[in-house]
């Protein structure tokens, strides 16, 4: 296996019946790595891995539908067994850290905390993560994760005017945002779904995966509007959804 993504929630801005909030397991070379911990993603999370084998998570940015699941992690790893677990790394912008530390102190026995910035460059096993500043209104890094000529990428939440041919140029799967369809007004700090496959067409994305998708709406219209605009394949993201990334 070389680089495996699986998806633990795709609803934009909060939780449904059928779609944790923003979260993703990234799997490499037997190293799990938690990605974005939004709402109900815990659950999902433990149907692929034991807490006990987490080794480590980071947070794209401050929202509560990319980090409040983070605390079942901590709670779990320092009272799930006889003995706190050894803390991991919890990866993050400054902005998350201060938000997440002054709502539990987290870092007794669950994490090490670790502030990451669009400079940062992140070696896990072989795999290298780099950051990009996305144009979302808190402090957000886009995350793009490359091993052995494989690369994925995630936008977390983002418009349009951040560094996509940074972050996701080349890339052989693309999670992109499309919290937003064509009739909707647009919102600083998110895209559309045409928006986004334009941009997987301008970067040259080889599969697009749309997620942070919007509660309530008829999501074969996103689709439709992404492949509208997208030159690369689209496809809705669901929770449970695995992706084995191969060069």
């Amino acid at each position: 296996m070389t680089l495996s993504v699986t998806v633990l929630g795709s609803s934009g801005m909060f939780a449904t019946v059928d779609r944790a909030c923003s979260g993703y397991l990234v799997e490499i070379a037997g190293k799990r790595v938690w990605m974005d911990a939004g709402a109900g993603t815990w659950q999902h999370l433990l149907k692929y891995v034991d807490y006990e084998d987490l080794d480590g998570v980071l947070l794209t940015h401050r929202h509560p539908d990319h980090t409040t699941d983070m605390f079942q992690a901590y709670h779990a790893r320092w009272l799930g067994g006889a003995e706190p677990l050894p803390p991991i790394p919890l990866w993050a912008p400054a902005e998350t850290l201060e938000c997440v530390s002054a709502f539990y102190d987290v870092t007794d026995d669950g994490f090490v905390l670790h502030e990451i910035d669009e400079h940062t460059s992140l070696q896990i096993d072989d795999a290298r993560f780099t950051f990009f500043k996305m144009a979302h209104p808190p402090e957000t890094l886009g995350v793009r994760i490359e091993r052995d000529g494989a690369v994925v990428a995630y936008s977390a939440d983002s418009g349009e005017e951040a560094d996509f041919a940074g972050l996701a140029g080349g890339a052989d799967v693309f999670l992109c945002e499309a919290t937003l369809q064509d009739r909707d007004d647009l919102w600083f700090g998110h895209l559309r779904a045409a928006q986004a496959g334009r941009i997987a067409k301008e970067v040259g994305a080889k599969l697009t995966v749309l997620t942070h998708l919007p509660p309530g709406r008829d999501l074969e219209l996103s689709l439709a509007e992404a492949k509208a605009t997208a030159g690369a394949d689209v496809l809705l993201a669901f929770d449970g959804m695995s992706m084995e990334v191969n060069a």
